[in-house]
């Protein structure tokens, strides 16, 4: 039968209370430590307070950490979340009211000069109801049109000089191409560096690509192929588009042509597909000419916002300052030009709402270029909220109040020195 050995037992709680007593003895020491430097440091803000002409600060023993920090606060005035220099980088008053009517002014652009792309009557509830088109997009449709009303000389020249393979206006086999719609279909009249690949493949290969009414990607063979005019393709791609975009027709917006295959949706009283509803938008003049008459709203915010940036916003770093100090500047100066075009598209925005609403729901009234601009600068947002140097951010900013109050406190002991 096993006894419990009472001595071991009691050797090893021995050993564990002088374990105790040694850590106590630390906590104490450290407790002591502690209780000396905050003595030294209430001595030396009493000494600088009595330099300053204000009273001593005074705590009791079990005086808390809550209460210490109130006592700190009280020495240093400026107790703000940023300092003076880093307050300059949030969004002011006259930063909103910037913004407010850069997006304003756009708003009015847009509702009484860009308007629609040109007169429609439109049907709403049986009703029969006039629209009239904007004057900016009026205007490029009257370049290339002479007193008759017919092409310029000067466009019929290019159409000689740049004849392509794929012009193609008319085919029974092909849904809905038609000379008003067949640059709508064709590929390679999409002004853009994927019209510019189409071109050069279709007129090196003699073929014809588009997409037919019913969003089907058809490559029709129309010429001979010919390598030679690998080289030249660019160029006659180029200029056969020059001769377009100021014909009644005009050219496409970029990459509209690729909405025929969005074949679904319920659109508008006539439920109509997202493909019908962009065919239906470029036969009734949204093309490349009204896309550039839409662009004047952002032409008009980019312009008043950058430049009130640039004069008032804008933020130098000191020559002399560490590479950390330059780009935390560079870093707050693009988080408030983005934050202020952010404000101004979205009043922009607003107002392309209330135009479109106005125009009885007339889908020729989105302005696309604003609403490009709107996802960009939100997506921008969505980065600089998601940013990963918010924390050296935040220490540089610390930093720069730890510097504003300490300069404060010595030009007010040097102050009250000069007085003695």
């Amino acid at each position: 039968m096993d006894f419990v050995d009472f001595d071991e037992e009691n050797e090893q709680l021995k050993q564990k209370l002088a374990d105790v007593k040694i850590n106590v003895d630390k906590h104490r020491e450290s407790q002591a430590e502690c209780s000396q430097q905050l003595d030294d440091l209430l001595k030396g803000v009493n000494k600088l307070r009595e330099r300053i002409g204000r009273q001593k600060l005074e705590w009791k023993e079990n005086t808390t950490v809550l209460e210490l920090d109130q006592h700190i606060e009280q020495v240093f005035s400026n107790s703000a979340i940023k300092s003076t220099e880093d307050a300059q980088f949030k969004m002011q008053p006259i930063d909103y009211m910037v913004a407010v009517v850069s997006g304003g002014l756009a708003a009015v652009i847009d509702i009484f000069l860009v308007k629609i792309p040109k007169d429609a009557a439109i049907v709403r509830n049986g009703e029969r109801i006039f629209q009239e088109g904007g004057s900016l997009t009026g205007m490029l449709r009257g370049i290339g049109i002479d007193e008759n009303g017919k092409a310029s000389k000067w466009i019929t020249t290019l159409e000689k000089w740049f004849k392509v393979p794929y012009d193609k206006s008319v085919d029974s086999d092909i849904i809905g191409l038609m000379p008003k719609s067949h640059r709508l279909h064709s590929l390679a009249h999409d002004p853009s560096i994927a019209g510019l690949i189409w071109g050069i493949k279709d007129i090196v290969s003699g073929t014809f690509t588009c997409i037919d009414k019913n969003g089907c990607l058809i490559i029709e063979k129309v010429a001979e192929t010919d390598f030679s005019k690998l080289f030249t393709a660019p160029i006659l791609w180029f200029g056969h588009l020059l001769s377009d975009v100021f014909t009644r027709m005009g050219l496409p917006i970029p990459g509209w042509s690729y909405l025929q295959l969005l074949q679904f949706g319920s659109l508008g009283e006539k439920q109509r597909t997202i493909a019908e509803v962009a065919r239906y938008m470029y036969l009734e003049g949204y093309d490349l000419r009204h896309f550039l008459s839409m662009s004047a709203t952002n032409a008009v915010i980019e312009l008043i916002v950058r430049l009130y940036y640039h004069l008032v916003c804008k933020k130098g770093p000191n020559e002399f300052s560490l590479a950390a100090e330059k780009e935390y500047v560079e870093v707050k100066n693009k988080i408030k030009l983005h934050n202020i075009l952010f404000t101004s598209y979205s009043v922009a925005s607003c107002g392309n709402i209330a135009k479109i609403c106005a125009y009885q729901g007339n889908p020729t009234a989105f302005n696309l270029p604003l609403w490009l601009e709107m996802i960009k600068e939100a997506v921008t947002q969505v980065e600089i909220l998601n940013r990963n140097s918010k924390d050296y951010e935040t220490a540089i900013e610390n930093r720069h109040i730890i510097d504003e109050n300490f300069e404060k406190l010595y030009f007010s002991v040097m102050r009250k020195t000069l007085e003695v």
